[in-house]
């Protein structure tokens, strides 16, 4: 094998891999925090299949695009349970007790005296 065949074979195997990550990143938007890693991921390998020689190869381009909208999904999913679920959560009197009793029963220490403690 001469070095351009090589090069080729990596420039292909990385916008292959750009483009399973970038679908793994589409499909499970819904996770929460798998898009941010597999969307970082196909990213990066977007990112290796280019040479300063050569475009982007189309699978490489599809890669980004798809990691790119997981990434952005998964933040939104993540943005939404932050609002929905946690903050309302936190701000309940009756959920805040029942933290307080869970914290005394498991670690022996209050609460308050936890978050209060520097």
């Amino acid at each position: 094998m001469n070095p351009s065949e090589i090069n080729n074979s990596s420039i292909r195997a990385f916008a292959t891999a750009s483009l399973v990550f970038g679908v793994l990143s589409a499909l499970t938007f819904f996770t929460g925090f798998l898009p941010l890693i597999n969307g970082g991921l196909g990213i990066l390998f977007a990112t290796l299949s280019r040479r300063e020689d050569r475009p982007f190869p189309s699978s490489s381009w599809w890669g980004a695009a798809l990691s790119a909208l997981g990434i952005f999904m998964g933040v939104m999913i993540l943005s939404y349970a932050l609002i929905t679920m946690v903050i309302p959560m936190m701000t309940d009197p009756a959920f805040y007790a029942e933290m307080k009793e869970t914290y005394q029963n498991l670690y022996g220490i209050n609460l308050d005296e936890m978050l209060n403690a520097q």
